[in-house]
């Protein structure tokens, strides 16, 4: 027996409607303790000429990761991705997000019962949101 890719899950159009950082993020994990990891690496520029595709990648090698969130804490939609995996494999993810503007990006990953982050400052020269 193979070991199935991951797929796309259905995700709450709720949590991706725009709102301030911490009402949304609030929202989302109702208090839930989330531990600082520095076993979630985040590879993106320090200085982003162009705020509207920042590189980013995510990379671990904890054990049982199934959920990754992606959060821009700056921007008109603070969550920018969800992505649902295999537990069984380590994650690795790479994608180009927007930012607004200057600011933290936050990702949160779901490790069995634990809910884990690590976040990174980037310094956004010309917004990617429309804010210019």
């Amino acid at each position: 027996m193979g070991i199935e890719p991951a797929r796309a899950g259905a995700w709450r159009t709720d949590d991706f409607r725009s709102t301030d950082f911490a009402s949304a993020f609030a929202a989302l994990f109702d208090g839930q303790a989330i531990t600082e990891s520095d076993g979630l690496q985040i590879s993106l520029p320090e200085i982003a000429e162009n705020g509207a595709v920042v590189p980013l990648t995510i990379d671990s090698t904890l054990s049982g990761i199934d959920k990754l969130y992606v959060w821009v804490e700056n921007n008109p939609t603070p969550l920018a991705a969800q992505f649902d995996l295999s537990p069984n494999l380590l994650p690795f993810v790479t994608a180009r997000v927007k930012m607004a503007e200057s600011g933290y990006l936050r990702v949160i990953a779901r490790q069995g019962k634990n809910w884990l982050q690590a976040r990174k400052w980037v310094t956004v020269v010309q917004g990617g949101c429309g804010s210019g």
